[in-house]
């Protein structure tokens, strides 16, 4: 549907056609059977209804209304009901994204022809069978005439329905879903009348089991009424076509609810999978199809589960942020250019406490240290990038961007400031707990960020001079004795009233190792 050459177009646009027309050429196949049934098994010479109801003057008349009527109201209203869905057809054809209104409207429709269709057959056949009856009465054309009319036209629409029925989901499934459902997500689309399994049981039921043996009971009831000795067959074909109809009924219900079952049992798991829960499991009862696919559900939550808790572990060893950055794919390989402020801190001192203290009690030192600055920096948006020894190595706007990210950096530098003071005022609760002291660097500018390192192993790092010089502030801070050191690039991104409540006193250029040229400096106290 997609002319792109002139050889092309004709073929395209009489697929167009096809595919515009195809529901309501099903829905007349649909009528044509019912017509076939109508002549060749009920009128037919051995048909259970005499011939004389076709040849009848006043049905013939009643023929040359209704008929006409009824199958250009169909088509008609068919015509107006399947409008969104023809112009959906159209703009797919000419390449035009449709309108989300007429995108939802269209697809609703697709999914309600269907039974729209039904019921616009089923509201001319019981219309007929209202008006011919009614006719036949008021013309006196006697009881028996009624009734046979009455039977014929209700015979005539439940094979006609029941036609309709499969013709249009088959069409609806095989030729208009694909178009109008690339990606899937039927069952999302609201106010749609569902297909279930039990109704296409019970459609299956009338096809294959009511409706022929009705037939062959009206036939054998008029072959009787031709000859009374053969009233006896006809009680015995008539007691077991009851019974196989009883039967099949019996046995369709009990098909779907065995079909059903399991069904709800997956869909329950799956929704339960969607929702993130994956210990739940299908009650799998049988060998065929159904059994394999609850199966394959439970290996699915099972491998589902493993990953979730890899995915976790995952996010203990790098920032969350980035793990979910890396595993959506939203992070370039290559790398992107970033605005970001870098933020660095180190323990001060750090050599001799790992001679003093026990290993295991500097480990768990360290361990609450990094708990309380980590938290700190996630508090206020910032990123840990990582844990360099006793350093943190920290990043504000990256991977995802924030505008505000120098006044994030600096206030997440005055709660770590703060959360030191306390952790040193706590002594771990009567521990012999060290004194620590750290120093912090921030610095604000462009980075290359990307994930760096081997095809088996990636870092997501942050590459250029902004790095370096935040890491020669924080190297900085010991030399001036300051725990905060901040840039002139810092300090003139914040908000003046960032800059009234924080105080900072300006320190003289450095000339650091790296950098071109002195550095204009800011110490922050607090």
């Amino acid at each position: 549907m997609r002319p792109k050459t002139e050889g092309k177009w004709s073929m395209a646009k009489l697929e167009l056609i096809h595919i515009k027309n195809e529901m309501l050429g099903a829905n007349a196949l649909a009528n044509l059977i019912g017509v076939f049934f109508l002549n060749q098994i009920l009128l037919g010479a051995e048909g259970p209804l005499p011939r004389e109801i076709w040849q009848n003057p006043i049905a013939t008349w009643i023929d040359r209304i209704f008929i006409p009527f009824a199958f250009g109201f169909v088509a008609i209203t068919t015509l107006v009901y399947e409008g969104p869905i023809r112009a959906y057809l159209n703009n797919l054809y000419k390449q035009v994204k449709s309108s989300p209104d007429l995108t939802l409207k269209a697809r609703r429709r697709v999914l309600n022809e269907p039974f729209f269709a039904i019921a616009l057959d089923s509201s001319m056949w019981l219309l007929a069978t209202l008006i011919y009856p009614t006719l036949h009465w008021a013309f006196e054309s006697g009881g028996q005439m009624v009734e046979r009319t009455i039977l014929l036209n209700l015979s005539t629409a439940l094979v006609t329905v029941t036609c309709a029925f499969f013709f249009l989901e088959h069409v609806s499934q095989k030729r208009l879903a694909p178009l109008f459902f690339p990606e899937g997500g039927l069952s999302k689309v609201p106010r749609t009348i569902r297909i279930r399994i039990r109704t296409r049981l019970l459609a299956l039921l009338f096809a294959c089991n009511v409706i022929p043996l009705t037939s062959l009971m009206l036939i054998v009831h008029r072959m009787s009424s031709n000859s009374p000795g053969d009233s006896e067959m006809s009680s015995a074909v008539f007691t077991i076509a009851v019974v196989f109809i009883a039967i099949g009924s019996f046995l369709t219900m009990l098909v779907s609810r065995n079909l059903s079952r399991p069904f709800n049992e997956i869909l329950s798991t799956l929704s339960k999978v969607r929702n993130g829960i994956f210990d739940s499991k299908v009650r799998v009862t049988s060998n065929d199809e159904i059994g394999y696919t609850g199966d394959v559900v439970n290996e699915m939550s099972v491998g589902l589960r493993e990953r979730d808790m890899i995915r976790d572990m995952f996010g203990r060893y790098v920032a969350r942020e980035v793990r979910d950055e890396i595993l959506s794919g939203r992070i370039p390989l290559d790398g992107e250019k970033k605005d970001v402020t870098v933020l660095f801190c180190d323990l001060r001192d750090f050599t001799p406490l790992a001679e003093a203290y026990n290993p295991k009690f500097l480990v768990k030192v360290m361990n609450r240290y990094f708990e309380e600055m980590t938290e700190a920096v996630q508090v206020h948006g910032g990123l840990v990038l990582q844990f360099l020894g006793d350093e943190i190595y920290a990043v504000f706007g990256a991977p995802i961007s924030v505008p505000d990210h120098p006044s994030r950096a600096l206030r997440a530098a005055l709660d770590m400031n703060r959360r030191l003071d306390v952790l040193n005022r706590s002594r771990a609760d009567g521990e012999n707990w060290p004194g620590l002291k750290h120093g912090i660097g921030i610095h604000t500018g462009e980075v290359l960020a990307a994930n760096i390192g081997s095809p088996d192993r990636l870092s997501y790092l942050l590459v250029g001079g902004t790095v370096n010089l935040a890491s020669r502030l924080q190297s900085l801070t010991k030399e001036l004795d300051t725990r905060v050191i901040v840039s002139l690039a810092t300090r003139s991104r914040l908000k003046q009233d960032e800059i009234n409540t924080v105080a900072f006193s300006e320190l003289p250029p450095q000339k650091l190792k790296g950098i071109q040229g002195p550095v204009q400096l800011f110490a922050v106290a607090g």
